[in-house]
């Protein structure tokens, strides 16, 4: 078996390129790499944490919620600067159809940052909207 790029995970697993082995002595892929590790022919790399800014891309990547939700967590008066925005004849197309069309705002959007964008808004101000917006049971 090729256990190529080995490591350890934050629960004690090994994760390869093919697969992830548990660690328990009773587990043949185990039993084998260990052997691999003790004649010197296998390193398994140990478990780095991931840093603060890989744990933010991790949590954008979650932050999804409807438009609904997105203009409640907004409120009212910046929903009608959202609002009058879709209805000037200078926004561009796209952004309109975000605006009025959309099935569901998610925070890795280009489209989201460019709306925070026309807000004002900081990219924190942005992640707190969706943390917001998500707990807004609809």
């Amino acid at each position: 078996m090729d256990y190529t790029n080995a490591k350890y995970t934050e629960s004690g697993t090994i994760q390869t390129d093919g697969m992830s082995v548990p660690a328990d002595a009773g587990n043949r892929h185990y039993a084998e790499m260990m052997e691999l590790v003790e004649a010197g022919e296998l390193t398994i790399a140990p478990y780095v944490p991931p840093t603060d800014a890989e744990l933010l891309v991790a949590q954008r990547m979650a932050m999804v919620c409807s438009p609904l939700q997105g203009r409640l967590a907004l409120g009212e008066a910046t929903c009608a600067a959202v609002d009058a925005m879709a209805a000037d004849p200078d926004t561009m197309w796209a952004m309109k159809q975000t605006i009025k069309s959309a099935i569901q705002w998610s925070r890795t959007s280009q489209s989201m940052d460019e709306l925070g964008f026309l807000l004002g808004y900081t990219d924190a101000q942005m992640d707190d909207l969706f943390r917001l917006a998500m707990t807004i049971e609809v």
